[in-house]
């Protein structure tokens, strides 16, 4: 027992210094890309490497802005991203509660089959829907680019197995006092549910934000270009060495939404993980 005391710490140590080694090479390959947005053109693949440039050029930033319609394809990707999120909280919240906390015939099937779509590649079903939709009209439509999205299997069993932790004796309690199932819902469970539900809107934005084949497909028209879209298209113009800067300043600034909203949700992402897996 003495020796086991003695090396838990000693795995601690190495597991830890592990982790910090691969933090840190992620980390620098973040801190070279922001330093390579303010690098002159010629320094971004100068050999030998330098990480410093010799010259800040903050007016990279404004490049993309000046070459393309690098506002309208944020505002897209805001408005779609948004949306999606909204609509997936809101709809695998409901489906997630039903499958818990309801007893009616076939449920257990119908939650076998919401699953066994994880199993499916997306790209199988790209064009059977991309044939739905343009049937529907919703091509070059911001309906094209949001219904599709609006629910997911993934967050229906997040959402399922969360509320699962939830006594039945509290809904009970709610039934007897009158209350229906949506008031139930919106004011019992959800304000228990917080933490799954900003863990699954983390999920789901960060998803459809970098999400690019499918809004390639049903938006590739200037009026509804999203940002990984519209980003592909400005690296098809800048192949050469020259264009390396405006690009990583336009791919910086491509990811601070997700990483803000990561920060401010990071401490609800790992309670709504934990609480889905039921760790105490």
């Amino acid at each position: 027992m003495v020796v086991s005391r003695k090396r838990r710490p000693v795995g601690k140590v190495v597991v830890f210094t592990l982790l910090l080694a691969g933090g840190l090479v992620f980390a620098s390959v973040f801190v070279y890309a922001a330093l390579s947005a303010v690098k002159p053109a010629d320094e971004v693949l100068a050999s030998p490497m330098r990480w410093l440039p010799s010259q800040w050029l903050w007016s990279n930033f404004t490049l993309p802005f000046e070459q393309a319609p690098f506002a309208r394809y944020y505002l897209n990707s805001t408005v779609v991203g948004v949306s999606v999120t909204l609509l997936n909280v809101v709809t695998c919240t409901l489906a997630g509660y039903s499958f818990s906390k309801f007893a009616y015939r076939g449920r257990n099937v119908l939650f076998f089959v919401v699953l066994a779509t994880l199993m499916v590649p997306l790209e199988v079903i790209y064009v059977p829907l991309y044939a739905l939709v343009f049937d529907l009209g919703w091509v070059n439509s911001f309906a094209g680019l949001i219904i599709p999205s609006a629910t997911s299997a993934f967050g229906i069993f997040l959402m399922r197995q969360s509320i699962d932790g939830l006594p039945d004796e509290l809904l009970e309690a709610a039934r007897i006092d009158g209350a229906g199932e949506l008031r139930i819902l919106r004011h019992v469970v959800a304000p228990m549910m917080v933490s799954p539900m900003a863990a699954l809107a983390l999920f789901i934005f960060m998803t459809n934000w970098d999400s690019h084949l499918w809004p390639l497909l049903v938006g590739n028209d200037a009026d509804h270009q999203t940002l990984p879209v519209g980003l592909a298209a400005m690296q098809a113009n800048n192949l050469g060495s020259g264009g390396l800067p405006m690009m990583m300043a336009a791919a910086l600034l491509a990811l601070l939404p997700t990483l803000l909203l990561f920060l401010v949700l990071q401490r609800k992402f790992v309670e709504g993980i934990t609480m889905t897996a039921g760790i105490k």
